[in-house]
């Protein structure tokens, strides 16, 4: 997945250096790079325990339907009879 806005600070990087352009810049934007795929690995990592949540509570929610077990003849009495 290419990211735009990492591209864009890439090509920003790629430009030829101004002489104001100092050591400080390059390490801010490192920082600012790191701090950008943190953020967005977090929000990743949010995403995917919210998905896992989900399909744990659905499973939980199908799972306890079958937690009783229920014999065909109990069945049977409560369900209309049609040969009667």
């Amino acid at each position: 997945m290419d990211d735009p806005f990492e591209s864009h600070l890439r090509s920003l990087m790629q430009e030829p250096a101004t002489p104001t352009s100092a050591p400080e810049d390059d390490k801010r934007l490192e920082r600012v790079l790191h701090r950008a795929h943190v953020h967005s690995g977090l929000l990743d990592l949010l995403k995917l325990f919210a998905n896992w949540g989900w399909v744990i509570s659905e499973g939980g929610a199908r799972g306890m339907r079958h937690a009783k077990p229920v014999r065909r003849s109990e069945q049977a009495t409560s369900s209309t009879d049609l040969n009667s």
